[in-house]
């Protein structure tokens, strides 16, 4: 389940943060500019049930800058197992909250990233750490002058009248991409505000497919509230205390509901028929012979490959970036690339040399639940993780030995439910999906892939949580569509 980009989609946290100037001693004014300085503190609540708290710190810096630090700590359910996960941003902002340089740690204790951006002219430059390893890549901003550190927060210091709409470009650190983010004028509304009654600005912040509504009243946020996952924050007095401790499993709140699948693990076809209010046509469902779909109909095949080419697998451009690395998926690290050729230095066949590096991974992998952004060489170096650990370490020894593989993200029927998963798919003169962590050689046709590839383009799974549904067609004596048996 890719509970981490997912809760930190939730939070607001793909619209980060950045900065800009440099950093004198700070000040202790009570305004700076247009921003209410202090600290301030919000609740965090998860389908109804409380699950954490997030402090968020603004203080002048100098004349002309702001430090801005938002905390947020969870204590989550996975799989049965809590989960203690805290993510921590921390900027250095002009003062209207325009993006310059900052730091981002995801820390869940075994496992911790860290990344840090400054923007130089019309460019970001971040730099990832993990695992005793730094990647850098940088990301145009084009004709962007203005990008704020965090949308919700410097919306929440501008003026608004009805009908307003304006866009951001929002960046995330841990995919390295900007998008955009509109924010518009929703109305105002009565509100509660540490005790008090106010009217309140209501504003609708649409990122990523989601819709976020945000109250805030005298430059501050007050309220926010996430449609996809439900997920709340509330001001609360900043000297609160008190432990939030979840008792609710991750894997069973965003649980897809579905027709009931019998003999799920069996080989063969499936189709099915997705269900909810989701715009298809921001998905790419198409991924033959393994899937084949006419939205919002999908098909589902299971099978080996026919013809296994041998390996290293000739490729022309179009299929390069199936063997390239990026900075979760280290390719030429030292040490995958080791691993692979003792793995299958010698295997010409593609298809039995990806059985084989299927096989390390599932053998190798402690099976622990883990909300963090998975690095193969973090991967190899601690053992263990869930379907995202699995995924992305087979798809770095892959792309290693010569074979083209993709990260894909979806759902699979796993203890009587569709829910959240994600596995590789190799090309060995076709794709063929594999699932390490389930140790499916060939993945079964409960495996519907929603997006491929790198964490930005799954973004676009957001926009079906807690919308989708999944109903089984299945075939009766005469080759026709019949419904499979009730939901679930």
């Amino acid at each position: 389940m890719r509970t981490s980009s997912l809760l930190l989609s939730a939070c607001g946290c793909l619209a980060l943060v950045v900065c800009s100037c440099g950093s004198p001693a700070p000040g202790d004014d009570s305004t700076f500019g247009s921003l209410t300085v202090g600290r301030q503190r919000f609740a965090v609540s998860l389908r109804g049930e409380d699950v954490g708290y997030m402090d968020l710190l603004i203080q002048p810096w100098g004349p002309d800058s702001a430090r801005v630090v938002q905390t947020t700590d969870w204590n989550l359910v996975l799989m049965g197992q809590q989960q203690l996960v805290r993510m921590e941003i921390e900027a250095f902002t002009g003062p209207e909250l325009d993006l310059g340089r900052m730091r981002f740690t995801l820390d869940n204790g075994p496992t911790r990233i860290e990344t840090s951006t400054e923007r130089r002219g019309d460019s970001l430059f971040t730099r990832v750490e993990s695992a005793g390893r730094t990647m850098s890549f940088s990301t145009g901003l084009g004709e962007t002058d203005y990008v704020p550190a965090v949308v919700d927060v410097a919306s929440a210091m501008m003026t608004w009248s009805e009908g307003q709409e304006r866009t951001f470009s929002a960046f995330d650190p841990t995919t390295g991409t900007v998008s955009q983010a509109t924010v518009s004028f929703d109305g105002t509304e009565r509100k509660l505000f540490l005790g008090d009654s106010v009217e309140a600005t209501r504003l609708r912040i649409a990122h990523l497919g989601t819709t976020t509504m945000a109250w805030i009243w005298n430059g501050e946020l007050i309220e926010e509230r996430e449609s996809s996952f439900n997920m709340v924050l509330t001001r609360v007095p900043p000297d609160q205390e008190g432990g939030s401790t979840s008792t609710r499993d991750l894997y069973e709140v965003f649980a897809v509901p579905s027709t009931r699948i019998e003999r799920p693990r069996d080989p063969g076809e499936r189709v099915f028929l997705l269900e909810g209010d989701i715009d298809w046509s921001a998905f790419e469902l198409d991924y033959p012979p393994v899937q084949t779909a006419d939205p919002p109909i999908v098909r589902v095949r299971a099978a080996p490959p026919g013809a296994p080419v041998p390996r290293p697998v000739a490729v022309d451009s179009t299929m390069f970036e199936f063997l390239e690395g990026d900075h979760m998926i280290q390719v030429e690290d030292s040490s995958i690339v080791r691993l692979a050729d003792s793995l299958v230095g010698d295997v010409e066949d593609s298809w039995e040399a990806a059985l084989i590096i299927g096989n390390f991974v599932h053998d190798a992998l402690e099976k622990t639940p883990t909300v963090s952004l998975p690095s193969a060489v973090e991967v190899l170096e601690s053992r263990k993780g869930d379907c995202n650990e699995h995924t992305v370490l087979f798809v770095a020894l892959a792309r290693a030995a010569g074979i083209p593989a993709r990260t894909c993200a979806g759902i699979v029927y796993l203890y009587d439910r569709f829910g959240y998963h994600a596995w590789p798919m190799v090309y060995v003169g076709e794709w063929v999906a594999m699932d390490p962590t389930l140790g499916q050689n060939v993945a079964d046709a409960t495996h519907i892939v929603l997006a491929t590839g790198s964490l930005e383009a799954q973004q676009v799974i957001m926009s079906a949580m807690g919308r989708l549904s999944v109903a089984e067609i299945r075939q009766d004596d005469a080759g026709q569509p019949a419904p499979g048996p009730g939901m679930d």
